[in-house]
């Protein structure tokens, strides 16, 4: 396994697995949290409801004690004052009424605040004689000491939907009585329990109080956004109103939306996470993928320059070495190996050149000069110089000039660019020795293409040829020693003077890398 792919599976284990697992945790979690916001809304809803229950408690305690301070005046055929106040002050009382015996029921006594009403005593009459198990049971809770008041079902007649509540109150003479309420639900929640539900509420969010199967409430803390909660908020039972249903609603979205908003924004912060995430380990990876294989290239480029210098030193120190012990057996041969020192000599320091040129480059060290250069001219003295070169090595060549093309350019660096890729065309052409340049221009600048018929390069290859040290490590081109320094520093001796260079290559067919330089603006070029 490659250094690179350890690095990654590393930064993957130490990284990203804990992260999957967090997010995979996090996502189970959520519907855990759905569960438990819905459940913080039921808590307070019901710690409401309790406080609303004990308000209205208090309320009929209040109205009960008024009635039994009353009981010794029932039998009277007038309405007892206390009972006229708690009728006449209150409107969601529509009667009250008050028996004289647990066992006679048509001793019964109906007050209400338009007078008696024979047919409310009929009904009132009917329904205690049906539920006397449930009057039994207030008996024995009133005598163990304990006042209950219970609801009991009153059959709506017309367009009243009223609620009965019943209690036991004794007289002065320790007898048990029946005693009760008509009241008008929606009245006795709107103008007793609405003030309670308004203080609790404030701006925190919307109470509403329906009746069940119905969507419009009969009393709500913000009526004009209450119609669409009665599907959307939780709801409670009354305790004294079993007919009835106190719902909470959080203000603006419903309690599912706001479960979803809360879901879908920890999922977003999760993604998001894990998107950072990622784009950071990559970023890691790849800075750290880079550093190693610069390290490589440098690694190789060691090696390489150290061949490159070997063979011209060796050759250099062989020659020299049979000059300077008299074995030239001619004067020929004395001439042969002071050509190939010399030759080697001058190998040797273009190497060298090329490497003080790259780093001089590469610190920002070495300065250029530009100027109105003819194009022709640079690649006709650089063909000059390397004619011998290129026909000893099998090579035809041909230049397809234009005498009046001049562009901006540093001459000196010119000339190195145009050595550099004559010799990248020379090394990488092992079969057909053609080499062909051409000048023109396109865009405001002056090219020059130098197009070799050689192995060509690879699109992958193609995006790291420009990058210092780098060298195909597979395929023919890695055959060929080299310091990988050549076409890095023609691309910053380009860009130095505001130009640049491009390749166009397909292994087999061969390369054509092109240098662009702006273009002279004195000149009219057709």
């Amino acid at each position: 396994m490659k250094s690179t792919q350890r690095i990654g599976l590393l930064l993957a284990l130490v990284f990203l697995l804990p992260a999957l697992f967090f997010s995979v945790y996090e996502m189970s979690s959520l519907s855990k949290d759905e569960k438990m916001i819905e459940q913080i809304y039921q808590k307070q809803l019901e710690a409401i409801l309790f406080s609303v229950n004990q308000y209205s408690d208090d309320i009929l305690n209040t109205w009960i004690s008024r009635i039994e301070s009353s009981v010794a005046d029932v039998g009277s055929d007038s309405i007892p004052e206390k009972i006229r106040d708690v009728v006449t002050l209150n409107e969601a009382i529509a009667a009250i009424f008050v028996s004289d015996t647990l066992k006679e029921w048509p001793a019964l006594k109906v007050f209400a605040s338009e007078g008696p009403a024979a047919g409310v005593r009929e009904r009132i009459d009917s329904i205690l004689g049906q539920n006397l198990e449930q009057i039994h049971q207030l008996v024995d809770y009133r005598k163990s000491g304990f006042q209950k008041v219970s609801a009991l079902p009153y059959p709506a007649r017309g367009d009243d939907n009223l609620q009965c509540l019943i209690f036991i109150t004794e007289d002065i003479n320790h007898q048990m009585r029946v005693a009760g309420f008509l009241i008008d639900p929606a009245t006795f929640i709107s103008d007793l329990i609405g003030p309670r539900l308004q203080t609790i509420a404030l701006d925190q969010f919307i109470l509403s109080a329906f009746h069940k199967g119905t969507s419009v409430p009969v009393y709500s803390t913000s009526p004009a956004d209450s119609a669409r909660f009665a599907t959307e908020a939780l709801t409670k039972d009354f305790w004294l109103l079993p007919d009835y249903t106190l719902g909470i609603h959080p203000l603006g979205a419903s309690i599912r939306e706001l479960v979803r908003q809360r879901t879908t924004t920890n999922l977003l912060l999760l993604i998001s996470l894990d998107v950072v995430l990622v784009l950071a380990v990559a970023f890691v990876f790849r800075t750290v993928k880079r550093e190693v294989q610069l390290a490589e290239n440098k690694a190789d480029f060691v090696s390489n320059v150290s061949h490159e210098i070997r063979t011209p030193l060796a050759l250099i120190s062989m020659f020299a070495e049979t000059l300077e012990l008299g074995r030239a057996p001619s004067e020929e041969k004395k001439q042969e190996y002071y050509r190939i020192i010399s030759k080697e000599t001058q190998r040797l320091s273009g190497i060298v050149n090329k490497i003080l040129n790259f780093s001089q480059t590469e610190a920002n060290k070495k300065t250029f000069n530009p100027e109105p250069v003819s194009v022709d001219a640079v690649v006709k003295e650089v063909l000059n110089t390397y004619d011998f070169h290129l026909r000893n090595k099998g090579f035809e060549y041909t230049y397809h000039g234009k005498p009046d093309l001049m562009v901006l350019a540093d001459k000196e660096a010119f000339v190195e660019s145009c050595i550099n890729l004559l010799d990248n065309a020379i090394k990488y052409s092992s079969e057909k020795k053609r080499i062909e340049l051409f000048a023109d221009t396109e865009n405001n600048f002056g090219t020059l293409a130098v197009k070799d018929s050689g192995v060509g390069i690879s699109a992958m290859d193609q995006k790291h040829i420009f990058d210092k040290f780098y060298r195909v490590s597979s395929g023919d081109l890695a055959k060929s020693r080299g310091t990988g320094l050549g076409l890095s520093l023609v691309k910053q001796l380009m860009e130095a003077q505001s130009g640049k260079i491009t390749v166009t290559s397909a292994p087999g067919v061969g390369s054509t890398f092109t240098l662009w330089f702006p273009l002279h603006k004195n000149k009219t070029y057709a």
